[in-house]
Order: structure tokens, then C-alpha cells, then sequence
């Protein structure tokens, strides 16, 4: 894959065990990973009514080089976190494409 077309900064999150409270059980949270470099293609956006309120859902596609993901991971992209709802690896090898969506309620 050529580094050109790779221009837009993503990280990945892993949702692990950051630590323990008082009571000893264990305290869930995302850990970011160091930032990588991504094709972000949005694909398509629809706005919907889910529990009598406003939606809004952003769908994309980000391809980044081959590395272990899976889709307990999320990505941010300018801020914004995105869930990864499927791990499409290509024929090459050289390059993994996530199929990702947002979902947030509309203000």
C-alpha cells in the first residue's frame, strides 16, 4: 500500500482493566494505543427516531496497515469515537479495512 494515501491520524482503543476500587473489583476503561496513520472513507449517514429521540449514524470505512484488531476495539477520528463492527482483511495481507459506525443522539 502506498504511505500517500494513508493521511488521516486514528487511534485505536482497547477496553481493558485499568485498576481496582475500594472494594476491590475491578475498574473497566479504554486504553489508548499510539496514534496510526488511516484512509477514513465515510460511506453513508441517515438520521432515524430510536426512543422517541432524534439519531443520527455515520458509517465509514478506514483502512490502516495489518495489525491485530478486533471488534471489542473503537476508534476516535477527530474526536469522535466510532465502534467497529467488522475486520475485513485484504487478499495482499498488506492492509486490514474496518467497517465502523457512530451513533449518537442528536442535541
Amino acid at each position: 500500500m502506498r504511505a500517500g494515501q494513508l493521511k488521516h491520524r486514528i487511534t485505536l482503543l482497547t477496553y481493558t482493566t485499568t485498576g481496582r476500587d475500594s472494594m476491590g473489583q475491578p475498574i473497566k476503561g479504554w486504553s489508548e494505543n499510539p496514534p496510526i496513520w488511516a484512509n477514513v472513507r465515510f460511506i453513508s449517514g441517515r438520521e432515524f427516531v430510536r426512543a422517541d429521540k432524534e439519531t443520527a449514524e455515520a458509517t465509514a470505512s478506514i483502512r490502516i496497515r495489518s495489525r491485530a484488531v478486533t471488534t471489542d476495539m473503537c476508534v476516535r477520528y477527530k474526536g469522535v469515537l466510532y465502534d467497529i463492527r467488522a475486520v475485513l482483511p485484504a487478499a495482499s495481507g498488506d492492509f486490514i479495512d474496518l467497517a465502523v459506525a457512530e451513533v449518537k443522539a442528536a442535541p
